[in-house]
């Protein structure tokens, strides 16, 4: 267990971030931005359009107290306690909250499996040839490796997965990119006509959270938070201003 104290780099976007409440129902997490700080006071955050104030405020009064997680610059996932200082809903509906408490950072190299929800194409390469493209999703990656879904039937000359190879395109608004040559390490069944391939790295990316940054902002997702987020809204150069 870390201090939070200096974690929270000073990177100048909109960082996506999630906030989890204590509701009747249990626990709710909220995607919100991290839009900007006064160091070491205060966070200010940003709910997303997609909820309703009227819906929300009644949960955020009954939670003085809740958890946020965020990513650090350094590629650190930070999971901390905040404390709600105070709320605006107008001209944004903005949360004031701590820094967090007790923070627990965890690097993203060693996390088994971070989720994204990238559209992809996989192609098989045989020792005759490759084959056909298949259209799915990428649906995690790790420091070891992604995992590919795909809804169609079983390709037929998965027998044996030793030495097969697979090449991964991302299909990405800003450019495709591929993952270069890639072992499939298994092929299971995922749900009614959907596949999914465990695929591992031949050769290791030497910078894993480069590669990480773009899924995430290729996965539709973080893509959907960004858009509803009112990109007029101006934020200073303290934004995430960490400690030197």
């Amino acid at each position: 267990m870390h201090s939070g104290k200096g974690v929270l780099a000073n990177n100048r976007f909109r960082q996506p971030a999630q906030i989890t409440l204590k509701s009747n129902d249990g626990y709710q997490t909220l995607n919100i931005t991290l839009v900007g700080q006064q160091y070491p006071d205060y966070l200010i955050l940003e709910l997303s359009r997609q909820y309703r104030w009227q819906d929300i405020l009644p949960q955020l009064k009954a939670n003085k107290t809740f958890a946020f997680t965020t990513v650090a610059a350094s590629g650190e996932q930070v999971t901390g306690t905040v404390d709600l200082l105070s709320m605006a809903q107008f001209p944004q509906k903005l949360l004031f909250v701590s820094y967090p408490r007790e923070a627990n950072i965890q690097s993203l190299r060693a996390s088994p499996r971070i989720p994204v929800n990238c559209n992809a194409e996989l192609q098989l390469h045989h020792g005759y040839g490759k084959g056909n493209r298949l259209a799915g999703t990428i649906v995690d990656v790790s420091g070891k490796g992604v995992g590919f879904q795909y809804k169609g039937t079983q390709p037929a000359c998965i027998d044996d997965t030793d030495d097969l190879l697979a090449s991964v395109t991302v299909m990405s608004s800003e450019s495709d990119f591929s993952l270069g040559p890639m072992h499939v390490k298994s092929l299971d069944v995922a749900g009614p006509e959907v596949w999914q391939f465990g695929l591992a790295f031949k050769n290791k990316p030497d910078d894993l959270q480069n590669l990480l940054g773009k899924l995430l902002m290729a996965s539709s997702e973080v893509k959907a938070l960004l858009s509803d987020n009112d990109i007029g809204f101006e934020t200073s150069d303290n934004t995430l201003q960490a400690e030197s």
